[in-house]
């Protein structure tokens, strides 16, 4: 099959950004009314064209005792909304334009960084493609961009929050039908909230090569292997410094006889953080059984995770994991702690119903992994030091999650989260457990 910029499968995730957005909205708003400002064609062979979309999603959020905490002002309900509209321009196989504005809110008396940006520009950047071979196309994309490789643990778009991620970024993409790769330098965007103030000036900086090997009918599933550069001023519980990080990682994914569902993930990574040398890890497995029934579904799932915490403070070495660019709400919305010095244990069940309704029961078991490290927040900022006990145990956080898709671009879902306390956190400060819930709308033009 040749490969061209019309039938491309891209590697990369993102819900309001398409790699092909012109095609994929001729697929799924065919018999919609927004269809006209989909797919405006430039001219007679209708090979260039422009695209105007975008997405509104408004949500209720509330919660008792955020951070464990006792007080008044850990008790909320708050309102929150993301406002984004796009413009896409292709001009025939080889030039693309596009261009994404980005307005968060957030009814807290004060902003809140990555919630509240009254206006700015998300994405803006330029695609040049062409055929290397009849077979493989290569991209280079300048500009600002999203970026989300793999299953979002190292490098993600923020969805859950308010303002997405993005970086100003040079990338060189090569695919083929059953190998893609590509190489990145650049810089994460920082998001002050007023209007188009935002700036990579002072990001931290990446860059790195993501591959992705595609297996035979028979084997079924994808390996991915991958290097990611890091360079940013940061501190842990062991200390702060200038941070000079790098991780290779090796991803095993994959569906096997439609039954079974596989993700399996190891990352290990060096560097420095001042006069600290870095040697650092995470495993991750996540596994699932799947069982389809004629208008129904259900998946049973277990993940565990293992990601290394700093093993003595007072020595010239860091085991503290950096998880980089990954999406702060990686345990849920209740958006409370990071993915840094834990083991957990996830297990999971999620009913589907003709493919409009879904219910995610699931309970996450916590527990430090290095007694000498402390414990982060979603935003990787010390939440709990270390060295007040010798308690591992951090508490559990039962989940129930629905969704109700009305069509194929409205979606109505709650998350709903109680973090019980265990006994680090009871040991080591205010312990009253924590809820939250989450109603959200999500409307995609």
């Amino acid at each position: 099959m040749k490969l061209n910029a019309e039938n491309r499968s891209y590697f990369e995730r993102s819900e309001v950004f398409s790699a092909d957005m012109g095609r994929v909205s001729k697929d799924t708003l065919g018999d919609w009314l927004l269809e006209r400002i989909k797919n405006i064609p430039l001219n007679e062979k209708r090979d260039s064209y422009l695209s105007f979309g975008g997405q509104f999603r408004p949500r209720m959020e509330t919660t008792r005792h955020a951070n464990w905490s006792r007080s008044a002002e850990a008790n909320e309900n708050y309102y929150s909304q993301r406002i984004q509209f796009y413009a896409d321009v292709h001009l025939k196989k080889h030039l693309r334009f596009y261009g994404q504005l980005q307005h968060g809110l957030i009814s807290r008396k004060e902003p809140v960084y990555t919630q509240s940006d009254k206006l700015d520009l998300n994405q803006a950047f330029v695609d040049l493609t062409f055929n290397v071979t009849p077979r493989a196309l290569l991209t280079i994309r300048t500009g600002r961009q999203e970026v989300f490789l793999g299953t979002g643990r190292l490098m993600a778009t923020r969805e859950g929050l308010n303002i997405r991620r993005s970086f100003d970024m040079e990338r060189i993409i090569y695919e083929e039908k059953k190998f893609s790769s590509q190489a990145w330098y650049g810089r994460e965007v920082r998001v002050p909230t007023g209007i188009f103030d935002n700036s990579s000036a002072h990001g931290a900086y990446t860059w790195g090569v993501y591959n992705v090997l595609k297996s035979s009918e028979l084997v079924g599933g994808s390996t991915d292997f991958y290097y990611f550069g890091y360079k940013a001023d940061n501190k842990y519980n062991a200390g702060g410094g200038h941070e000079t990080r790098n991780t290779i990682g090796f991803r095993r994914s994959g569906l096997i006889a439609n039954r079974f569902r596989y993700n399996s993930e190891v990352n290990y990574q060096f560097g420095s953080l001042a006069d600290k040398r870095i040697r650092a890890f995470s495993i991750e497995g996540d596994w699932h059984y799947i069982k389809k029934l004629q208008e129904t579904a259900m998946d049973y799932g277990i993940k565990l995770d293992y990601i290394s915490g700093d093993s003595k403070v007072d020595d010239n070495h860091l085991g503290t994991f950096n998880p980089m660019f990954n999406n702060p709400a990686y345990f849920g919305l209740i958006n409370q702690i990071a993915a840094m010095n834990m083991f957990d244990v996830h297990p999971s069940v999620e009913f589907v119903f003709r493919d409009k309704f879904k219910t995610i029961l699931e309970a996450d078991f916590y527990w430090r992994a290095q007694l000498d490290d402390g414990l982060y927040s979603s935003s990787r900022a010390l939440l709990r030091r270390g060295d007040q006990t010798n308690a591992r145990y951090i508490g559990w956080q039962p989940g129930v999650k629905l969704e109700y898709r009305f069509a194929p671009n409205l979606l109505l879902s709650s998350e709903t989260y109680f973090f019980a306390a265990g006994r680090f956190i009871k040991q080591t400060g205010e312990s009253a457990s924590t809820f939250y819930n989450a109603l959200t709308l999500k409307i995609d033009l």
